[in-house]
C-alpha cells in the first residue's frame, strides 16, 4: 500500500500527463469526472497552471528521475519500455522510479502543490 503522499503524488502525474495532452491537441473544453477526486476547472488556463506547476516541481527532481516519470507517466510507457530506454534493468528502473516519486512527493509538499 502506497502512503498517502505518494497516492497523491500518483495522481497529480496522471492528471499532469492528461491536462498535456490534452493542452498539445488543443482540446480545451471541459469534462467532467466522476467518483472521489474533487471536480475542478478545466479551462484552458487551470489545464496550463496544473501543468506548469507540475512542470516546475519535476525540474527540482535529476535528470534520471525526471526522465523516467516523463517516460512513465508523461508518455505512458511500460515499466519494461522505460527500462529500455532508459538503459537499466527492470528491476532497477522500478526501484528508482519509486524513489522518484518519493522525491516528487517531498519537492510537492515543499512547494505546497498537494
Amino acid at each position: 500500500m502506497l502512503p498517502i503522499q505518494e497516492t497523491l503524488v500518483l495522481v497529480r502525474l496522471h492528471e499532469w500527463a492528461r491536462d498535456r495532452v490534452a493542452l498539445r491537441s488543443g482540446r480545451i473544453g471541459t469534462y467532467k469526472r466522476q467518483g472521489w477526486i474533487a471536480r475542478r476547472a478545466t479551462c484552458f488556463d487551470a489545464r496550463l497552471v496544473r501543468v506548469i506547476d507540475i512542470e516546475r516541481a519535476l525540474s527540482h527532481l535529476s535528470n534520471e528521475e525526471r526522465t523516467l516519470l516523463v517516460l512513465t507517466y508523461g508518455d505512458g510507457r511500460s515499466r519494461e519500455e522505460t527500462a529500455a530506454l532508459a538503459g537499466m534493468s527492470v528491476r532497477a528502473a522500478i526501484y528508482k522510479l519509486r524513489e522518484a516519486r518519493q522525491r516528487l512527493a517531498a519537492v510537492m509538499d515543499r512547494l505546497d502543490l498537494l
